[in-house]
Protein backbone atom coordinates (compact mmCIF):
# COMPACT_ATOMS: atom_id res chain seq x y z
CA UNK A 1 0.00 0.00 0.00
CA UNK A 2 2.80 2.55 0.60
CA UNK A 3 3.18 2.68 -3.52
CA UNK A 4 0.24 2.79 -3.90
CA UNK A 5 -0.18 6.09 -1.67
CA UNK A 6 2.68 7.30 -2.50
CA UNK A 7 1.33 7.62 -6.32
CA UNK A 8 -1.67 8.76 -5.34
CA UNK A 9 -0.35 12.04 -3.56
CA UNK A 10 2.00 12.26 -6.38
CA UNK A 11 -1.42 12.52 -8.67
CA UNK A 12 -3.30 14.55 -6.93
CA UNK A 13 -0.64 17.44 -6.99
CA UNK A 14 -0.06 16.66 -10.50
CA UNK A 15 -4.14 17.55 -10.64
CA UNK A 16 -4.89 14.18 -11.74
CA UNK A 17 -8.03 12.13 -10.98
CA UNK A 18 -7.74 8.52 -10.46
CA UNK A 19 -9.40 5.27 -9.83
CA UNK A 20 -8.52 2.87 -6.66
CA UNK A 21 -9.23 -0.63 -7.99
CA UNK A 22 -9.55 -3.31 -5.12
CA UNK A 23 -10.63 -7.31 -5.55
CA UNK A 24 -12.82 -7.55 -2.18
CA UNK A 25 -13.28 -11.17 -2.75
CA UNK A 26 -12.10 -14.32 -4.94
CA UNK A 27 -12.88 -17.65 -4.90
CA UNK A 28 -11.38 -20.48 -6.91
CA UNK A 29 -7.83 -20.56 -8.68
CA UNK A 30 -7.58 -16.67 -9.23
CA UNK A 31 -4.60 -14.39 -9.94
CA UNK A 32 -4.81 -12.57 -6.86
CA UNK A 33 -6.64 -12.81 -3.45
CA UNK A 34 -8.30 -9.93 -1.67
CA UNK A 35 -6.77 -6.78 -0.57
CA UNK A 36 -4.93 -6.44 -4.07
CA UNK A 37 -4.94 -3.55 -5.22
CA UNK A 38 -3.73 -0.96 -8.46
CA UNK A 39 -4.25 2.75 -9.20
CA UNK A 40 -5.31 3.75 -12.52
CA UNK A 41 -4.94 7.00 -14.22
CA UNK A 42 -6.18 8.24 -17.96
CA UNK A 43 -2.51 7.37 -18.27
CA UNK A 44 -3.14 3.47 -17.39
CA UNK A 45 -1.75 1.51 -14.26
CA UNK A 46 0.41 3.82 -12.21
CA UNK A 47 0.85 1.54 -8.97
CA UNK A 48 -0.12 -1.96 -7.89
CA UNK A 49 -1.70 -4.88 -9.45
CA UNK A 50 -4.31 -7.38 -9.32
CA UNK A 51 -2.64 -10.09 -11.46
CA UNK A 52 -2.34 -9.58 -14.67
CA UNK A 53 -3.58 -10.87 -17.38
CA UNK A 54 -7.21 -10.56 -18.95
CA UNK A 55 -8.78 -9.54 -15.32
CA UNK A 56 -5.92 -6.55 -14.80
CA UNK A 57 -6.89 -5.63 -18.54
CA UNK A 58 -10.56 -5.37 -18.35
CA UNK A 59 -10.39 -3.64 -14.63
CA UNK A 60 -7.98 -1.19 -16.99
CA UNK A 61 -10.62 -0.42 -19.05
CA UNK A 62 -13.42 -0.14 -16.69
CA UNK A 63 -11.36 2.07 -14.39
CA UNK A 64 -11.30 4.09 -17.68
CA UNK A 65 -15.11 4.57 -18.03
CA UNK A 66 -15.34 5.27 -14.04
CA UNK A 67 -12.67 8.28 -14.73
CA UNK A 68 -15.30 9.42 -17.14
CA UNK A 69 -18.72 8.59 -14.64
CA UNK A 70 -17.06 8.93 -11.62
CA UNK A 71 -19.11 6.66 -10.11
CA UNK A 72 -17.96 4.04 -7.90
CA UNK A 73 -18.82 0.48 -8.58
CA UNK A 74 -18.55 -3.16 -8.01
CA UNK A 75 -17.84 -5.80 -11.28
CA UNK A 76 -17.86 -9.39 -10.93
CA UNK A 77 -15.03 -11.39 -13.19
CA UNK A 78 -15.70 -14.83 -14.29
CA UNK A 79 -12.71 -16.76 -14.86
CA UNK A 80 -13.82 -19.97 -16.19
CA UNK A 81 -14.02 -21.35 -19.98
CA UNK A 82 -17.23 -21.71 -21.68
CA UNK A 83 -19.35 -19.28 -19.82
CA UNK A 84 -21.09 -16.42 -21.22
CA UNK A 85 -19.22 -13.46 -18.76
CA UNK A 86 -16.09 -15.21 -18.69
CA UNK A 87 -13.02 -13.33 -19.71
CA UNK A 88 -11.38 -16.71 -21.90
CA UNK A 89 -9.34 -18.17 -18.87
CA UNK A 90 -9.16 -21.82 -17.92
CA UNK A 91 -8.13 -20.66 -13.87
CA UNK A 92 -11.37 -21.33 -12.61
CA UNK A 93 -12.57 -18.73 -9.94
CA UNK A 94 -14.81 -15.66 -9.59
CA UNK A 95 -13.30 -11.97 -8.49
CA UNK A 96 -15.00 -9.58 -7.22
CA UNK A 97 -13.33 -6.19 -7.80
CA UNK A 98 -14.26 -2.41 -6.41
CA UNK A 99 -13.70 0.64 -8.35
CA UNK A 100 -13.39 3.98 -6.65
CA UNK A 101 -12.55 7.20 -8.27
CA UNK A 102 -10.40 9.36 -6.34
CA UNK A 103 -10.55 13.14 -6.76
CA UNK A 104 -8.11 15.31 -6.71
CA UNK A 105 -10.18 18.22 -6.26
CA UNK A 106 -11.30 16.14 -2.63
CA UNK A 107 -9.04 17.17 0.29
CA UNK A 108 -9.20 14.58 2.01
CA UNK A 109 -7.80 11.71 -0.23
CA UNK A 110 -4.45 13.49 -0.19
CA UNK A 111 -5.02 14.10 3.82
CA UNK A 112 -4.91 9.95 3.93
CA UNK A 113 -2.08 9.82 1.68
CA UNK A 114 -0.32 12.11 4.62
CA UNK A 115 -1.90 10.14 7.53
CA UNK A 116 -1.51 6.71 6.09
CA UNK A 117 2.87 8.16 5.83
CA UNK A 118 2.10 8.98 9.65
CA UNK A 119 0.98 5.72 10.85
CA UNK A 120 3.80 4.16 8.56
CA UNK A 121 6.76 5.57 10.21
CA UNK A 122 5.42 4.50 13.31
CA UNK A 123 4.78 0.48 12.00
CA UNK A 124 1.34 1.96 13.84
CA UNK A 125 -1.67 -0.56 12.75
CA UNK A 126 -4.63 1.69 10.87
CA UNK A 127 -7.53 0.45 8.74
CA UNK A 128 -8.62 1.51 5.03
CA UNK A 129 -12.40 1.23 5.23
CA UNK A 130 -14.79 1.88 2.59
CA UNK A 131 -18.15 1.04 1.97
CA UNK A 132 -19.39 -1.08 -0.54
CA UNK A 133 -22.63 -3.15 -1.40
CA UNK A 134 -24.98 -2.29 -3.87
CA UNK A 135 -24.15 1.59 -3.65
CA UNK A 136 -20.70 1.50 -3.17
CA UNK A 137 -18.74 4.58 -2.70
CA UNK A 138 -16.07 6.50 -3.73
CA UNK A 139 -15.51 7.89 0.00
CA UNK A 140 -12.27 5.75 1.40
CA UNK A 141 -10.89 6.69 5.43
CA UNK A 142 -8.08 5.38 7.14
CA UNK A 143 -8.25 4.88 11.05
CA UNK A 144 -6.57 3.59 13.63
CA UNK A 145 -9.11 1.05 16.25
CA UNK A 146 -9.94 3.78 18.61
CA UNK A 147 -11.47 6.45 16.23
CA UNK A 148 -12.78 3.31 14.19
CA UNK A 149 -14.79 2.90 17.18
CA UNK A 150 -15.58 6.25 18.19
CA UNK A 151 -16.55 7.14 14.65
CA UNK A 152 -20.10 8.13 14.04
CA UNK A 153 -19.43 7.76 10.21
CA UNK A 154 -19.20 3.54 11.00
CA UNK A 155 -22.05 2.91 13.78
CA UNK A 156 -22.00 -0.79 14.71
CA UNK A 157 -18.82 -1.36 13.71
CA UNK A 158 -17.23 -3.37 16.55
CA UNK A 159 -14.36 -4.18 18.00
CA UNK A 160 -14.21 -7.80 17.01
CA UNK A 161 -14.64 -6.62 13.35
CA UNK A 162 -11.33 -5.08 13.55
CA UNK A 163 -8.71 -7.27 13.07
CA UNK A 164 -5.69 -8.23 10.88
CA UNK A 165 -5.93 -9.09 7.24
CA UNK A 166 -9.52 -7.96 4.85
CA UNK A 167 -13.07 -8.52 5.63
CA UNK A 168 -16.56 -7.59 4.69
CA UNK A 169 -18.37 -6.13 7.43
CA UNK A 170 -21.96 -5.82 7.75
CA UNK A 171 -23.59 -3.31 10.60
CA UNK A 172 -26.41 -0.77 10.75
CA UNK A 173 -24.31 1.42 9.13
CA UNK A 174 -23.96 -0.12 6.03
CA UNK A 175 -21.55 -2.65 4.24
CA UNK A 176 -17.88 -2.04 5.10
CA UNK A 177 -15.16 -3.74 3.32
CA UNK A 178 -12.08 -3.17 6.45
CA UNK A 179 -8.96 -4.13 6.01
CA UNK A 180 -5.41 -3.32 7.90
CA UNK A 181 -3.01 -2.14 5.95
CA UNK A 182 0.74 -2.50 8.04
CA UNK A 183 2.40 -5.81 8.94
CA UNK A 184 3.39 -4.85 12.97
CA UNK A 185 6.29 -6.05 14.13
CA UNK A 186 9.52 -4.40 14.07
CA UNK A 187 12.50 -6.64 12.08
CA UNK A 188 15.54 -6.44 14.95
CA UNK A 189 18.03 -6.91 13.24
CA UNK A 190 21.47 -7.42 15.63
CA UNK A 191 24.76 -6.91 14.10
CA UNK A 192 25.65 -3.98 11.18
CA UNK A 193 27.70 -6.36 9.26
CA UNK A 194 27.95 -7.61 5.37
CA UNK A 195 24.67 -9.37 5.72
CA UNK A 196 22.79 -6.80 7.24
CA UNK A 197 23.57 -4.76 4.96
CA UNK A 198 22.20 -6.74 2.27
CA UNK A 199 19.39 -7.32 3.97
CA UNK A 200 18.12 -4.68 4.92
CA UNK A 201 16.89 -2.87 1.58
CA UNK A 202 15.53 -6.07 0.55
CA UNK A 203 12.99 -6.70 3.51
CA UNK A 204 12.03 -2.82 3.45
CA UNK A 205 10.63 -3.86 0.04
CA UNK A 206 8.65 -6.28 1.60
CA UNK A 207 6.96 -3.89 3.92
CA UNK A 208 9.24 -5.12 6.93
CA UNK A 209 10.07 -2.47 9.53
CA UNK A 210 13.92 -2.61 10.16
CA UNK A 211 15.67 -1.50 13.20
CA UNK A 212 19.49 -2.21 13.12
CA UNK A 213 21.70 -2.44 16.06
CA UNK A 214 25.14 -2.68 17.05
CA UNK A 215 27.72 -1.49 19.30
CA UNK A 216 29.62 0.19 16.92
CA UNK A 217 28.34 3.56 16.23
CA UNK A 218 30.40 3.96 12.88
CA UNK A 219 28.73 1.07 11.08
CA UNK A 220 25.06 2.57 12.17
CA UNK A 221 25.25 5.41 9.16
CA UNK A 222 22.85 6.63 6.11
CA UNK A 223 25.81 5.24 4.28
CA UNK A 224 25.54 1.59 5.08
CA UNK A 225 21.85 1.67 6.06
CA UNK A 226 19.97 4.08 3.97
CA UNK A 227 16.92 2.20 4.34
CA UNK A 228 16.57 1.27 7.58
CA UNK A 229 13.73 2.84 9.72
CA UNK A 230 16.27 3.02 13.04
CA UNK A 231 19.90 2.36 14.17
CA UNK A 232 20.47 2.38 17.20
CA UNK A 233 23.90 2.00 18.66
CA UNK A 234 23.36 -0.71 21.94
CA UNK A 235 25.16 -2.40 24.61
CA UNK A 236 24.99 -6.01 23.32
CA UNK A 237 25.30 -7.02 27.18
CA UNK A 238 22.39 -5.28 27.72
CA UNK A 239 19.82 -4.56 24.96
CA UNK A 240 16.76 -4.43 27.57
CA UNK A 241 17.85 -0.93 28.88
CA UNK A 242 17.65 0.13 25.02
CA UNK A 243 14.96 -1.32 23.03
CA UNK A 244 11.31 -3.21 24.07
CA UNK A 245 10.36 -6.41 22.55
CA UNK A 246 6.81 -7.03 21.98
CA UNK A 247 5.44 -10.64 20.70
CA UNK A 248 4.50 -9.04 17.07
CA UNK A 249 8.89 -8.65 16.82
CA UNK A 250 11.23 -10.50 15.16
CA UNK A 251 14.96 -10.78 16.19
CA UNK A 252 17.59 -11.24 13.72
CA UNK A 253 20.64 -12.02 15.22
CA UNK A 254 24.10 -12.21 13.42
CA UNK A 255 26.69 -9.90 15.51
CA UNK A 256 30.10 -9.95 14.41
CA UNK A 257 31.11 -13.07 16.78
CA UNK A 258 29.92 -15.89 18.96
CA UNK A 259 29.74 -14.44 22.36
CA UNK A 260 27.56 -11.50 21.49
CA UNK A 261 25.31 -13.85 19.19
CA UNK A 262 24.62 -15.89 22.34
CA UNK A 263 24.39 -13.21 24.58
CA UNK A 264 21.73 -11.60 22.49
CA UNK A 265 20.24 -14.49 22.48
CA UNK A 266 20.05 -15.84 25.98
CA UNK A 267 18.67 -11.70 26.57
CA UNK A 268 16.02 -12.56 24.14
CA UNK A 269 14.11 -15.81 24.94
CA UNK A 270 12.64 -14.57 28.04
CA UNK A 271 11.01 -11.51 26.26
CA UNK A 272 9.34 -13.98 24.21
CA UNK A 273 9.25 -12.51 20.71
CA UNK A 274 7.41 -13.58 17.60
CA UNK A 275 10.71 -14.80 16.02
CA UNK A 276 14.30 -15.76 16.78
CA UNK A 277 16.75 -16.61 13.99
CA UNK A 278 20.21 -16.83 14.60
CA UNK A 279 23.03 -16.99 11.67
CA UNK A 280 25.66 -19.56 12.05
CA UNK A 281 27.08 -22.77 10.75
CA UNK A 282 26.33 -26.22 11.95
CA UNK A 283 29.25 -26.46 14.60
CA UNK A 284 28.51 -22.80 16.00
CA UNK A 285 24.79 -23.72 16.47
CA UNK A 286 25.34 -26.56 18.59
CA UNK A 287 28.25 -24.72 20.54
CA UNK A 288 25.04 -22.45 21.00
CA UNK A 289 22.57 -24.80 22.06
CA UNK A 290 25.01 -26.51 24.40
CA UNK A 291 25.49 -22.94 26.08
CA UNK A 292 21.72 -21.75 26.47
CA UNK A 293 21.18 -25.67 28.07
CA UNK A 294 23.71 -24.55 30.56
CA UNK A 295 22.31 -21.71 31.23
CA UNK A 296 18.89 -22.95 32.43
CA UNK A 297 16.95 -22.86 28.91
CA UNK A 298 14.85 -25.83 28.31
CA UNK A 299 14.80 -27.61 24.86
CA UNK A 300 11.49 -26.31 24.21
CA UNK A 301 12.32 -22.95 24.78
CA UNK A 302 15.81 -23.36 22.37
CA UNK A 303 13.51 -25.03 19.90
CA UNK A 304 12.14 -21.59 19.36
CA UNK A 305 14.82 -20.67 18.07
CA UNK A 306 15.63 -20.89 14.32
CA UNK A 307 18.64 -21.91 14.18
CA UNK A 308 20.47 -21.52 11.34
CA UNK A 309 18.54 -18.59 10.10
CA UNK A 310 16.96 -18.58 6.93
CA UNK A 311 15.65 -21.21 3.78
CA UNK A 312 18.04 -23.86 2.88
CA UNK A 313 19.17 -22.77 -0.52
CA UNK A 314 22.65 -22.79 -0.34
CA UNK A 315 23.03 -19.49 -0.15
CA UNK A 316 26.72 -18.13 0.75
CA UNK A 317 27.68 -14.31 -0.17
CA UNK A 318 25.11 -11.83 1.70
CA UNK A 319 23.20 -11.33 -1.14
CA UNK A 320 22.25 -14.95 -1.07
CA UNK A 321 21.96 -15.03 2.49
CA UNK A 322 20.06 -11.68 2.55
CA UNK A 323 17.33 -13.55 0.26
CA UNK A 324 17.44 -16.45 2.37
CA UNK A 325 16.66 -14.76 5.46
CA UNK A 326 13.93 -12.67 3.69
CA UNK A 327 12.21 -16.28 2.58
CA UNK A 328 12.07 -17.42 6.11
CA UNK A 329 10.23 -13.84 7.44
CA UNK A 330 7.73 -13.84 4.68
CA UNK A 331 6.88 -17.28 5.91
CA UNK A 332 7.11 -16.51 9.13
CA UNK A 333 4.68 -13.10 8.72
CA UNK A 334 1.98 -15.21 6.68
CA UNK A 335 1.82 -17.47 9.60
CA UNK A 336 0.78 -14.55 12.31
Amino acid sequence: MREIFEQLAKAINQQQDTVLVTVISSSGSTPRSEGARMLISDSGRIAGTIGGGAVEFRAEQLAKEVLKTRTAIQETFILAPNDVADLGMICGGNVEVLFQFLSYQEPSNLEICNLFQEYNAKNQQCWLISEIGEKPSNRISLYDKASILSSSDLQGLKEADIKQGISIVSSEGGTFLVESLLQTGKVYIFGGGHVAQALVPVLKRLAFYCVVLDDRAELLTAEYFPDADQSIVVDLKHIEETIHVTADDYMVIMTRGHQFDFEVTRQLLPMKPYYIGVMGSKHKIAVQIKRLKESGFEASEIERINMPIGLKIKAETPAELAISVAGELIIKRSEK
